[in-house]
């Protein structure tokens, strides 16, 4: 389920000026947001790495950011998925789209076991059929694979 329309929103509600000044402060890669408004983050201007996603939610996870704690809670919580006996699961999928295909699939996240926390990026690129989903199932059959979730 697509959720862009959200995301659309919350932009509009805060301004260009506002989003460029957070990206900023979290060193969100390249920081460009100067395509499309309403679409920077899907397949546009704005770029990040596989690890450097990881390094910026590793940073909001332990806060690095000076953010409100309230603040840190609510994200975490959008973002939950499930709980087990291995732990908590959290993690975000997203797709990028061109020209009605999509190109770009990436799943995101962490999991909190007892003994540590686990951070990952899956992304994978195509001429179609790349999606967060299919992001999804390879970032979950290598957390199995490494029993880290099961």
């Amino acid at each position: 389920m697509y959720t862009n329309w959200y995301f659309e929103s919350i932009d509009k509600q805060l301004g260009a000026s506002t989003i460029n000044s957070y990206l900023q402060q979290i060193g969100y890669d390249n920081e460009n947001i100067f395509g499309d408004f309403s679409s920077y983050w899907m397949q546009s201007s704005l770029k990040i790495s596989s690890v450097e996603q990881v390094e910026l939610l590793e940073n909001l996870y332990r806060n690095n950011f000076n953010f409100t704690p309230a603040n840190i809670h609510a994200v975490k919580n959008s973002i939950h998925l499930t709980a087990s006996e291995n732990g908590e699961f959290y993690g975000k999928t997203g797709t990028g789209r061109v020209n009605g295909q999509d190109i770009n699939g990436w799943f995101i996240g962490f999991i909190e076991s007892q003994n540590n926390t686990y951070f990952f990026s899956t992304n994978i690129q195509s001429e179609q059929r790349a999606t967060g989903s299919k992001a999804s199932d390879i970032a979950l059959s290598i957390l199995s694979d490494l029993n880290i979730w099961k």
